[in-house]
């Protein structure tokens, strides 16, 4: 598998060596050029699509630093689902004590801010520039690469709206300081330029209908279908309460994915129990259809690494000999420590059969080094981050991280399908996900299934970053049934039993409403002064 090169140089993009789709990322910056002298050549415009790639959401996976959490992990940790053992960010302890004020979440809120609007600004670039490149690319070239921006645009916004509700919508690239203060618009209209690029894209046939491996790691028609299924499931709940039309327009979406047929459960009949599980390919492969969208890595061939291997356990592991006296572990920056530790919760929630609860498929607990001495970990470690090689070799990890897998598309299917009214069919698409890892058939109807759908949600993505998104839309919380039951129940946030408020510890009610925005950076409100005076509720 291969992947792009970064970073271009085009006023507020960085330089980016060229590549063809089969060329791996390298750090090769090439000299810079201004506006007036870039998007002249095919290189320049297959420079300025790269860079796509490299910046906005995709990013997320590499935005927060060192031994604290990633950008992808702030939600959950909010949530207090998930904990950050190390709590080295002021955010984080900020959140275990209930302390929700601007001062302590400025930094993250401002990381978001300036990755979502440096994707865009690609994104905007790439929009009006190539499609004045007639001389130098085909039609079809041009309407392909416009949608890779407009899937990118889109997808920064969504995750701009999702985060910050009302914010600024540029739509032009910026090549003057002229007209750079903009203001906040409606939540609503920002959703209505998404659906615009994605709908533009999937009924224009701006991308091909390739699984995402098999179009060597480019933007592909499943990819807009299924972030545009995200957009209406998201745009349907809460804030904005899209309600029905919302819902119905999710599933549908979702069933373009599954008719497209490019992609498939992996062991869809029933996963395996062991390293070879559907669960652990998912894990370490690069070609597998059903990833629908990866954030692509590599360092052994190419020194391009994720860090998550070395959050995957607590630094106890750190300690581990082998039988010869030996260290096992040599992390990136000699650090081990569980920044995205599952409450016992989520973790003791799986019914027995249930293979995702299994050792060494999501998470794990004991690890038999290569002298056969076996180490017990003192907290539960997270399996699909887990990467042997780069830890014994002291470096970042190779494994790519998923962004949008064919199981999600099943449950947007599903959920969107069961609360209008067609709960047979939802049940037919919950069931594939439950079959896959070894449960029966679900046959519960009403709010009994919608449960199950975001109980479902929950154990097929405990560490793809989704449950705050779910309990964002639905103002719902999950609470513990019994221990193995297979089930959760999702009760009002404002009166939920929540997590690790402070570590170990359960309050009621701890999340106020407001904190499910964060506060506009600061930084950015007096820079911007359409934006001063203009807070989001609550954060003072």
């Amino acid at each position: 598998m291969k992947l792009k090169k970064r970073y271009i140089s085009l006023l507020c993009i960085c330089s980016l060596a060229m590549s063809s789709c089969d060329s791996f990322l390298e750090e090769k910056p090439l000299d810079q050029k201004d506006s007036n002298q870039f998007w002249q050549t095919a290189a320049d415009a297959e420079t300025g699509v790269n860079a796509l790639y490299f910046g906005g959401v995709p990013y997320l996976h590499n935005t927060g630093g060192g031994w604290t959490p990633k950008a992808t992990c702030w939600g959950g940790i909010i949530s207090g689902l998930y904990v950050d053992r190390r709590k080295d960010r002021q955010f984080t302890n900020a959140s275990e004590g209930c302390n929700f004020n601007v001062a302590s979440f400025e930094d993250q809120a401002m990381s978001y801010w300036h990755e979502f609007y440096k994707g865009i600004s690609r994104a905007n670039f790439v929009i009006a520039n190539v499609p004045n490149m007639t001389g130098v690319l085909s039609e079809e070239t041009i309407k392909y690469y416009v949608a890779q921006g407009k899937f990118f645009r889109a997808y920064a916004y969504f995750w701009l709206v999702k985060e910050f509700g009302d914010v600024p919508y540029i739509s032009e690239p910026y090549t003057s300081p002229d007209g750079i203060f903009k203001e906040r618009i409606p939540a609503a209209e920002v959703y209505g330029y998404i659906e615009q690029d994605l709908l533009d894209i999937v009924n224009n046939n701006g991308l091909p209908n390739k699984a995402f491996y098999d179009n060597g790691c480019y933007a592909t028609l499943p990819m807009a279908q299924t972030l545009l299924a995200q957009v209406y499931l998201q745009r349907a709940g809460a804030p904005l309460n899209g309600g029905d039309a919302d819902y119905a327009k999710a599933a549908q979406m979702a069933l373009k994915v599954v008719e497209g047929g490019q992609h498939a459960l992996v062991q869809a009949g029933g996963s395996s129990d062991d390293l070879n599980s559907a669960f652990n390919v998912i894990k370490t492969t690069k070609s597998s259809n059903e990833i629908i969208y990866a954030k692509e890595y590599n360092y052994t061939n190419h020194k391009v690494g994720n860090s998550y291997a070395a959050h995957s356990m607590g630094s106890d592991a750190s300690q581990w000999k082998d039988a010869n006296g030996s260290a096992i572990f040599h992390p990136g920056g000699d650090v081990l420590e569980n920044i995205y530790l599952p409450c016992d919760m989520i973790v003791n929630s799986y019914d027995p059969a249930d293979i995702r609860g299994h050792e060494k498929q999501f998470f794990f607990r004991e690890y038999t080094d290569a002298t056969g001495v076996s180490h017990q970990l003192n907290n539960i470690g997270n399996w699909a981050w887990f990467d042997e090689k780069s830890l014994m070799e002291g470096h970042d990890g190779d494994y790519n991280m998923p962004m949008f897998r064919y199981s999600e598309v099943l449950l947007i299917a599903a959920e969107g399908l069961a609360r209008t009214g067609q709960e047979s069919a939802a049940l037919g698409y919950l069931n594939q996900v439950r079959n896959r890892a070894g449960l029966a058939n679900e046959t519960a109807t009403g709010d009994a299934l919608i449960q199950s759908i975001l109980t479902e949600r929950l154990h097929e993505f405990p560490l793809e970053f989704k449950v705050w998104d779910d309990i964002r839309r639905t103002r719902l919380y999950p609470e513990e049934v019994g221990a193995q039951s297979g089930k959760l129940n999702w009760v009002p946030l404002t009166s939920a039993k929540i997590q690790n408020k402070p570590d170990g510890q359960i309050r009621v009610g701890a999340i106020p409403e407001y904190a499910l925005l964060w506060p506009i950076p600061l930084d950015e409100m007096q820079a911007n002064p359409a934006l001063q005076g203009h807070q989001n509720p609550g954060w003072n």
